[in-house]
């Protein structure tokens, strides 16, 4: 202990802090305290998009939309010409848009795609494929 109750700390292992203040249109205030031995670039990033959603700011089209929905954009923007895609090759274009998105998660998507007749599912694991179906117009 020092004088006055202060007490020294050794700097050499404490755990790298990142505090993100901001102050919404409202007139709220938030502030946020990111520490641990390894903080994330995509973690901070995370951080970031919060505050720019409550912030009334959407400008990548993620902010107010649900997972689901990105991911469809996805399949619609990437696979949407009819071409077959497999869960990793879709997995791997996720995580550009989507870091820390794990397989399972995309494949329950997937299948919930499949059920409500947006994709066409074919073959059986490992060697599963899906593609976009496309509306057929009757004459």
């Amino acid at each position: 202990m020092v004088k006055g109750g202060a007490r020294l700390v050794n700097r050499e292992i404490m755990a790298p802090r990142i505090k993100i203040e901001d102050v919404l249109p409202s007139g709220e205030k938030i502030t946020v305290t990111l520490e641990g031995p390894e903080i994330s670039k995509t973690r901070v990033l995370q951080l970031l998009d919060l505050l720019k959603i409550m912030g009334g700011e959407v400008d990548d089209g993620r902010g107010t939309s649900s997972l689901k929905e990105r991911i469809w954009r996805v399949i619609e923007e990437y696979f949407g010409s009819g071409e077959w895609f497999s869960i990793r090759e879709l997995h791997r274009v996720l995580l550009e848009f989507e870091p820390g998105i794990k397989v399972t998660t995309v494949a329950t998507y997937l299948g919930r795609f499949v059920s409500e007749g947006r994709l066409v599912k074919t073959g059986r694991r490992p060697s599963t494929r899906y593609r976009v179906r496309m509306a057929v117009k009757r004459l």
